[in-house]
């Protein structure tokens, strides 16, 4: 109704100057898109080191700040309801043991240790409407942190056409995870009818995060001291969005884009949200 538009399949090549003040984007095919405002939610190194032209204050903040964790995402599909399988939607966390820096550091120097976490989640029996949409189905999500370094090797490959070695180092970790999930979650066990796992280079691939990082800029005393990463950055007109602005996650993500909000409209869109 406002004349807004979703363009999809549209790779950004850079951003569109005049003098110090953000007026569009450049698209990869030559298109551009002109607009008062540009808004970026592409993380806060995709926007400064790859779109926006020279080096500038939050260039320079971000070559002190590491990046964040990557991580694997084993996606599973069953061929039964949540219900029936007694999956209430309820998160689960899985520690090891509760020294959790002790955890990450035993993975992370010998990947057949134990993962340092696995993060269960149940999105179809979150959904009230996916019975209705996808009756006699249910999904899972099997989620751990995992360093960069192991995949990095592979990391000028193509998708879909990596080498077997790959293929098989991502099998054994697969079927890891899978193991973990019917080991935490026995109702899945022999019931499971596809399993699907995303890697660092996945994250690498579809995000452009350079080293699969799941969580952007790493969550270090540094980042959050840092005066350049919010929602108004150096360049008139161009807006930073997403976990870069707040904080990590979901809820980081979700209070990105009401603060980038607020800088756009110069009305304080936080309170509003949390008044209604």
């Amino acid at each position: 109704r406002s004349g807004g538009q979703v363009v999809v399949g549209a790779e950004v090549a850079g951003l569109l100057m005049e003098k110090q003040r953000a007026i569009g984007v450049r698209m990869a095919d030559g298109r551009e898109f002109r607009a008062d405002a540009v808004i970026s939610d592409a993380g806060a190194r995709n926007t400064f080191e790859r779109l926006v032209p020279g080096p500038s204050a939050i260039t320079e903040a971000l070559a002190r700040m590491p990046q964040s964790m990557a991580h694997l995402s084993l996606y599973v599909g069953l061929k039964h309801t949540a219900a029936e399988l007694g999956l209430s939607g309820t998160n689960l966390w899985v520690h090891p043991t509760p020294d959790h820096d002790a955890n990450l550091e035993r993975f992370t120097s010998d990947h057949a240790a134990p993962f340092p976490l696995l993060f269960l989640s149940f999105p179809s029996a979150k959904d009230p409407e996916f019975t209705s949409r996808h009756p006699g189905h249910a999904t899972i999500e099997v989620v751990t942190i995992v360093p960069y370094e192991p995949f990095e090797r592979w990391e000028d490959s193509r998708w879909r056409h990596r080498e077997p070695d790959y293929d098989a180092f991502k099998a054994s970790l697969a079927a890891r995870l899978q193991a973990e999930l019917e080991r935490h979650v026995p109702a899945v066990a022999g019931r499971i009818d596809h399993a699907e796992l995303s890697t660092p280079l996945s994250t690498r691939h579809f995000m452009n995060y350079a080293r699969g990082e799941v969580y952007g800029v790493a969550a270090t005393p540094a980042r959050f001291r840092s005066r350049v990463l919010g929602p108004r950055t150096p360049i008139t007109n161009l807006y930073l969005s997403g976990q870069d602005v707040a904080s990590l996650g979901v809820t980081g993500s979700m209070f990105g884009g009401a603060l980038a909000a607020s800088a756009v409209l110069g009305r304080n869109m936080v309170s509003r949200m949390t008044k209604s």
